[in-house]
C-alpha cells in the first residue's frame, strides 16, 4: 500500500487550481496605475517582504502607501457610491449619541431577560391565578404582558401606576413595584428608545442595514439560509470528491480490500488542541486502516470546505495553529478522533507528518470549494481592508472628509508605522501572502475528481 499515497500526492499536484491568486504587479508604478486597492496590497507585500529579509520599506512605498489609503477612505466616503459600513464607523467615531445608543443595544438581549425573570417573581400568570379577578390582578397581568411584548415606555407607566395605588397592599409586592420602575435594566431600556429617535441614530442605523439586514429581520433569515444551503452545497460536494478518490485507491488494493475510507467531522481530542483559536474541527479526511484488529487508522488525506474562497484566507491561520496541535502527537502512539461515524483510532505517525512547514500546508491537506471562480479576485482582501479603514487615524481622516475638509495624508501615517511595528496589524501586512497560500492549497471538488478520473484512465 505504499504506492497509495504517491498516486494521492500525484492527484493533487496535477489537479487544475481555478482559484489561484494573481501576481502583483511587478512595479509601484504599475501598481498605482492598477488603482488604490492593488496600491495598498503592493505596498503590504512589499513591505512584509522587506522585513523578512531583516530591512525597511522604502519612503516611496510608505508615501505610496499613504496616498493610496487616503484615496480608498475618500472614495468609501462618497455619497453616491461610497461604503455606508464604512460610513456607519465613522459616524460611531465621533458622535457620542451613536456610541451610547451601541452600547445599549448590545445589552439589549440581557436587558430583556433581566425585567422578564424580574416581572415573574411576582407578575407570572401562574402565580396569580390565587388572586380575586381585581384591577390588581389585572394590572399585574398587564406589566408581564408589556415585558413580553418588550413594550418599555408602556411598562414603565403601567409599574408607576401600580406603585401610586391606593395604601394597605402587600408591603412585599409594593416594593417590588417600586424596585420594577426604578430597574436600570429598564432604565437603559428607556435611555436607548431616547438615543433611538435621534436623527444621527437613525441615519447611522439606516447606513448598516444597507449593506446587512437587521438581525432577525425576513433579508436577514433569507441571508442565513442562503448561506446555509451553500454550505451544505459545498460540503456535499467535497464529500463526493474525497469518496471518488478513496475508490480509486481501493481500486487498486489487492484481494479486494478497502483499507481508505472517507470521514467527516473529525474533533481534535483535548490532548491535542494546540494554541489559542486553532481549528478544532476538520471537515472532512481521507484515512487509511492498518489491517490490524488495533483498529488503527492514517490519515492521508484532510480537507476543509469551504462556501468561498475568500473565506480560506481567514481560516488559513487558526487551520496551521490546528495543524500544529495535532502535529504534538507521539510517534508511535494513537488518539481517539470523535467523527460523524463514531470513533476513530488514528496514528500519532500520521499526525505528526501534518506539521506545517513555516506557514506552508502539507500538501496533504487541502481546501474544496465549489464556488465560482471570482472573474477578477481581490489582490486586497476585504478583511484587511476593513482592518485597515477601522484605524483611528483613518477614522480621524474620514471625519474630517465628511466635514467638507481636506486632510493631510501625513494624518495616516500612524497606520502604517503600526502595520510594521503591532502584532494585531500582521494579519494585514501578511494578506497577500496569506491569500495566495490558501488559494494554492484549494481546489474545485469538479477539479479533484476530474484528475482522479485521469489517474483511473492511466491504470487502464
Amino acid at each position: 500500500m505504499d504506492d497509495h499515497p504517491a498516486e494521492l500526492h500525484r492527484v493533487l499536484r496535477t489537479a487544475k487550481r481555478r482559484f489561484l491568486l494573481p501576481p502583483l504587479p511587478s512595479s509601484l508604478q504599475a501598481a498605482a496605475d492598477a488603482g488604490e486597492d492593488v496600491l495598498l496590497a503592493f505596498c503590504l507585500e512589499s513591505a512584509r517582504l522587506a522585513m523578512a529579509r531583516d530591512g525597511v520599506p522604502s519612503a516611496s512605498v510608505e508615501q505610496a502607501f499613504g496616498d493610496a489609503l487616503a484615496q480608498l477612505i475618500r472614495r468609501a466616503m462618497d455619497a453616491t457610491h461610497g461604503d455606508p459600513t464604512f460610513q456607519a464607523q465613522v459616524l460611531h467615531w465621533r458622535d457620542a449619541g451613536i456610541q451610547e445608543w451601541a452600547a445599549l443595544s448590545a445589552t439589549a438581549a440581557g436587558d430583556a431577560r433581566e425585567l422578564r425573570t424580574a416581572l415573574d417573581a411576582f407578575a407570572h400568570p401562574g402565580k396569580l391565578r390565587g388572586l380575586p379577578e381585581d384591577a390588581l390582578r389585572g394590572a399585574l397581568l398587564q406589566l408581564h404582558d408589556l415585558a413580553h411584548a418588550a413594550d418599555w415606555a408602556a411598562l414603565r407607566a403601567a409599574a408607576e401606576t401600580v406603585a401610586e395605588a391606593p395604601a394597605g397592599r402587600d408591603p412585599a409586592l409594593s416594593a417590588w413595584v417600586r424596585a420594577l420602575v426604578a430597574h436600570p435594566a429598564l432604565n437603559r431600556r428607556l435611555r436607548a428608545l431616547e438615543l433611538d429617535r435621534l436623527e444621527a441614530v437613525r441615519h447611522y442605523k439606516a447606513l448598516r442595514f444597507m449593506r446587512s439586514p437587521a438581525v432577525g429581520s425576513s433579508a436577514a433569515v433569507e441571508n442565513g439560509r442562503t448561506s446555509a444551503r451553500e454550505g451544505t452545497r459545498t460540503e456535499q460536494a467535497a464529500a463526493h470528491a474525497l469518496q471518488d478518490m478513496a475508490d480509486c485507491l481501493n481500486a487498486a488494493v489487492p484481494g479486494g480490500a478497502a483499507p481508505y475510507r472517507v470521514l467527516r467531522s473529525l474533533l481534535t481530542p483535548a490532548a491535542l488542541a494546540g494554541a489559542d483559536r486553532s481549528k478544532l474541527e476538520w471537515d472532512a479526511a481521507i484515512v487509511r486502516s492498518d489491517g490490524a484488529k488495533s483498529g488503527i487508522d492514517d490519515v492521508v488525506l484532510l480537507a476543509e470546505a469551504k462556501a468561498a474562497p475568500a473565506a480560506a484566507t481567514t481560516d488559513l491561520p487558526r487551520l496551521l495553529r490546528g495543524l500544529a496541535g495535532l502535529a504534538q502527537a507521539r510517534e508511535g502512539a494513537h488518539h481517539d478522533f470523535a467523527c460523524a461515524g463514531g470513533t476513530v483510532r488514528v496514528s500519532g505517525t500520521s499526525l505528526r507528518a501534518l506539521r506545517p512547514q513555516g506557514q506552508s500546508i502539507p500538501a496533504q491537506v487541502i481546501y474544496l470549494c465549489a464556488a465560482r471562480p471570482e472573474p477578477r479576485p481581490a489582490l486586497l482582501g476585504a478583511a484587511a481592508k476593513a482592518l485597515l479603514l477601522a484605524q483611528p487615524p483613518s477614522l480621524g481622516f474620514a471625519a474630517e472628509v465628511a466635514q467638507g475638509q481636506v486632510p493631510a495624508t501625513d494624518m495616516l501615517a500612524p497606520v502604517w508605522h503600526a502595520l510594521l511595528n503591532e502584532g494585531r496589524l500582521r494579519a494585514v501586512l501578511n494578506q497577500y501572502d496569506t491569500a495566495r497560500r490558501a488559494r494554492e492549497a484549494m481546489l474545485h471538488p469538479d477539479d479533484l475528481s476530474a484528475a482522479v478520473q485521469d489517474l483511473r484512465r492511466e491504470r487502464a
